[in-house]
């Protein structure tokens, strides 16, 4: 499963965000991708995900253009995992986790396996709107997991978690790739995407963006030039301290 950005253009208003990406999704990597506030990191995944059409360029999968195919199509291959989309949900933890399983007709198997690795077997008859922020965040990469998408798009999805619950979905996201399927995702810490992650793609929200090894992106330079004066200091600090 192939999916396979060319000349990308993204544009909010008369702002350039992304100009002239090129970026192919190998099967089996994980791939991070950091860059300041408004930095068009969440437009860049919506249109990976077929939800927006990009200002130039276009996105196939199989060699498919992404936007021409079916939403239920899109759905059975590509998942995403928006920042925070369950408002308005009234049905219980597992009403929610099993909607993952909508684009298919198959059944869908042992669920209660997916509310265990996530440790919400217990909230499971519990309304969504009743969890905490990291419990819904839990239900929703729970949600994601039953999807079992060939690439999954997650956009901030540390947001919320705590260190253990981090772990476990980087360690997740580890096991996706190892499996042959492709993982990408946005994150604000150096440290997880150099342990983590395989490839790394920086946008600087200009137009300029940068793709690369963790070992060719993250100096203290290029992390400077990313997120502003000081934070190579930082990057410098972490350096310090073991892999996590």
């Amino acid at each position: 499963m192939s999916l396979v950005a060319q000349h990308l253009t993204l544009q909010v208003g008369a702002r350039t965000l992304v100009d002239g990406l090129d970026l192919t999704l190998g099967t089996g990597e994980v791939l991070g991708i950091l860059g300041a506030n408004g930095a068009g990191k969440s437009t860049l995944l919506s249109v990976l995900a077929g939800l927006a059409a990009p200002a130039q360029g276009r996105v196939t999968l199989d060699g498919n253009t992404l936007g021409a195919l079916p939403p239920l199509t899109r759905a059975q291959h590509i998942g995403l995992l928006p920042q925070g989309d369950e408002g308005g949900f009234l049905g219980s933890v597992m009403d929610f986790v099993v909607l993952g399983h909508y684009p298919f007709t198959k059944h869908p198997g042992d669920i209660s396996q997916h509310l265990a690795d996530w440790e919400l077997t217990d909230l499971a008859n519990r309304p969504l709107d009743t969890l905490s922020g990291g419990e819904r965040q839990r239900a929703r990469l729970a949600q994601l997991a039953v999807q079992q998408p060939h690439i999954a798009l997650l956009d901030e999805p540390l947001t919320h978690l705590d260190p253990a619950h981090q772990a476990r979905l980087l360690a997740w996201a580890g096991s996706e790739a190892d499996a042959g399927r492709t993982v990408v995702l946005t994150l604000h810490d150096p440290n997880w995407a150099a342990c983590h992650c395989d490839r790394l793609l920086f946008l600087h929200g200009d137009g300029r963006w940068q793709l690369g090894t963790p070992a060719e992106l993250l100096t203290p330079d290029s992390l400077e030039a990313l997120y502003g004066p000081g934070t190579a200091a930082l990057w410098r600090q972490m350096q310090r301290g073991q892999p996590v």
